[in-house]
């Protein structure tokens, strides 16, 4: 009977430090993350389209008692494209309505 042993640590393919673990899976292999700590950290940086929220909801007008009512949402469905001019402000029942009509959680 052949025993598995764990793969060898990965290397970040943008700085070549170890990547960061993500934990076990079912099979006992150590699941690690394409990019080690401090490069995801950089890029999440880049990526975080959160600063974007305005105060209000964008398409009927509310004005919510707590930020969290508010959802930032991608015009064009793709949540990869975090570009500003592909940003809105909407509050959760536009939000869910937009995303049911365009079929964005179709587009997986």
């Amino acid at each position: 009977m052949t025993i598995y042993s764990e793969r060898p640590t990965p290397s970040c393919p943008n700085c070549g430090n170890p990547c960061a673990k993500r934990g076990l899976t079912k099979n006992g292999f150590t699941r690690w993350h394409t990019l080690c700590g401090s490069c995801r950290k950089q890029t999440t940086v880049k990526l975080s389209y959160r600063k974007h929220k305005k105060d209000h909801c964008e398409l009927c007008g509310f004005i919510p008692q707590i930020p969290q009512q508010l959802d930032v949402d991608h015009i064009d469905g793709n949540k990869k494209n975090a570009d500003v001019f592909n940003l809105q402000t909407l509050c959760a029942n536009c939000h869910r309505l937009k995303t049911f009509q365009n079929k964005d959680h179709l587009k997986k």
